[in-house]
């Protein structure tokens, strides 16, 4: 069994496990004697790796493999157990190490990878881009007017302060009494003067 990941030979294998699947979601649909199945694609495969590394430089592949699972980057993968294979790059999930008493240099190993998808490819225009020009036109008038609009309500506030007087005559009484009685005031002392002569 010839399988590398990273460049990391792993020829002393225990066993491989693939793991495949399918996704679907089921609706219950009144009526209807079973469940509706609506396919929603498939998880990534994964696999699982046992083996044994030992020799002098077994502490340094696992080294590399340990490193590629802290670096969450996507790794090249080769496996001719599968013939083609599934997929040709993996994410290092998982990797579990035991060494064992009296056997110096000699690791077991336990590592699963996961099928890499590429994330898709944004779209290649602007997010406005489909939009018809004339609609951006006809949006940015519409805010003008309700600019407009708001401006000639601000200016009837100064208008709306004095309509609470308007239906109340009493409020302007007391500054029509002060000014009337400034001006009877003036005029007792001219009448006074009038009754004198008489």
């Amino acid at each position: 069994m010839a399988l590398e990941i990273a460049g990391v030979a792993m020829d002393k294998l225990v066993s491989i496990e693939a793991s495949e699947a399918a996704r679907f979601v089921r609706h219950a649909v009144p009526g209807l004697a079973g469940e509706l199945a609506q396919d929603l694609g498939r998880p990534s495969v994964r696999i699982r790796v046992r083996g044994v590394f030992y020799g002098g430089d077994a502490g340094d592949r696992l080294k590399q493999l340990r490193d590629h699972l802290l670096a969450r980057q996507p790794v090249d993968f080769l496996c001719e157990l599968t013939g083609d294979g599934y997929f040709s790059q993996v994410l290092v999930d998982q990797f579990d190490v035991a060494e064992r008493a009296g056997y110096p240099d000699e690791y077991d190993y336990e590592c699963v990878v996961t099928e890499y998808v590429p994330p898709p490819q944004p779209p290649a225009g602007g997010l406005l881009d489909g939009l018809d020009a004339g609609i951006l036109d006809e949006a940015t008038a519409l805010m003008d007017d309700v600019q407009n609009a708001l401006a000639q309500v601000a200016g009837l506030t100064s208008l709306l302060a004095g309509a609470s007087d308007f239906a109340n005559p009493t409020t302007r009484l007391p500054a029509m009494l002060d000014s009337f009685t400034g001006i009877a005031g003036g005029s007792a002392a001219s009448l006074g003067g009038i009754g004198d002569l008489l």
